[in-house]
C-alpha cells in the first residue's frame, strides 16, 4: 500500500509539473498575442507621412515572424509616401525657376533638367510601389504560409486584412496618386518654361532679380506658362485644405 501510494503522489506530480508547464506556455502565447496586437494598434496609429516606422520587435517566436514582416510593410510603405511628399516642399524644384538659378543655369539649364529627370524617376518608382502594396493581393499574401500554421495567418488578417484597414489603404493609394500626378504635372510645366527659355536664350536678362523679355510676344507666352504653373499650385493647395478639413471634421 505504501508502494502504490508513492506511485501515485509520484504521478500527481508529474500531473501537476505537466499542467504547470502547459499553463505556463498558454499565458505565454497569450501575453506574446497581447503585445502583438497592441504594437500593431500603435503602428496603424502613426502618420505614415510623417512617424517613426522602424522595426524593433517586441514578440518571439512565430508572433515575431508575424510582427516583422507586418511593420517592415508599413515602413516600406511609410518610406515611399515620404519619398513622394518630400518633392512638394524640395528646394531645389521649388528654387529652379528663381532668378538665381535661372541665371547660374543658364546655358542649357542642365543641372535644372537633372534635377526635374530625378525627381520625375523617384516619384514614378515610389507611386508603383505605393500601389503594389496597397493592393489586396499582397497584403492577403504578405505572410508565407509555410512558415507558419493556420493560427497564425487567420491572427494576421484579423490585423491587417479588415475592411477598414483595406478602406483606410486604398483611399492612401488614392491620395498619393492625386500628389504623384500633381507633381508630375507641376515638373512638366516647369520644364516647359525652362525650354521656352531656352529657345529664347538671347532675348531676356536679369535686373534688380526680375526676369525680363525683349518682345512683347514673348512676355504674353512666358506669363500664360506661369499663370498656368500658378493655377496648378493653387488647386493642389486648395485641394489639401480640403483633404485637411475633412479628416479633421471625422
Amino acid at each position: 500500500m505504501k508502494a502504490l501510494k508513492k506511485i501515485l503522489i509520484i504521478i500527481g506530480i508529474i500531473i501537476a509539473l505537466i499542467a504547470a508547464i502547459i499553463i505556463y506556455f498558454v499565458v505565454t502565447d497569450l501575453k506574446q498575442e497581447e503585445v502583438l496586437k497592441q504594437e500593431i494598434v500603435n503602428l496603424t496609429n502613426r502618420d505614415l507621412s510623417e512617424g517613426n516606422f522602424d522595426v524593433i520587435i517586441k514578440t518571439t517566436g512565430d508572433y515575431a515572424y508575424v510582427e516583422e514582416a507586418i511593420k517592415k510593410y508599413y515602413k516600406e510603405l511609410s518610406d515611399n509616401i515620404k519619398e513622394i511628399n518630400k518633392y512638394s516642399n524640395d528646394e531645389e524644384l521649388t528654387n529652379i525657376l528663381s532668378v538665381n538659378n535661372l541665371q547660374n543655369d543658364r546655358n542649357g539649364f542642365i543641372k535644372s533638367r537633372r534635377i526635374i529627370k530625378d525627381a520625375k524617376t523617384k516619384i514614378v518608382g515610389s507611386i508603383e510601389n505605393i500601389s503594389h502594396l496597397c493592393d489586396e493581393e499582397t497584403i492577403k499574401n504578405l505572410l508565407d504560409k509555410e512558415k507558419v500554421d493556420e493560427y497564425y495567418i487567420n491572427l494576421y488578417n484579423k490585423l491587417m486584412y479588415t475592411k477598414d484597414d483595406l478602406k483606410e489603404l486604398k483611399e492612401t493609394k488614392e491620395e498619393m496618386e492625386k500628389t504623384s500626378k500633381y507633381l508630375t504635372e507641376f515638373l512638366d510645366k516647369v520644364e516647359e518654361i525652362l525650354n521656352f527659355l531656352d529657345k529664347n536664350n538671347n532675348s531676356w536678362f536679369i535686373e534688380n532679380e526680375q526676369l525680363y523679355l525683349k518682345e512683347s510676344n514673348l512676355v504674353e507666352e512666358y506669363n500664360k506658362l506661369y499663370r498656368e504653373l500658378q493655377a496648378m499650385v493653387d488647386s493642389y493647395e486648395k485641394d489639401n485644405k480640403k483633404t485637411e478639413s475633412k479628416s479633421s471634421s471625422i
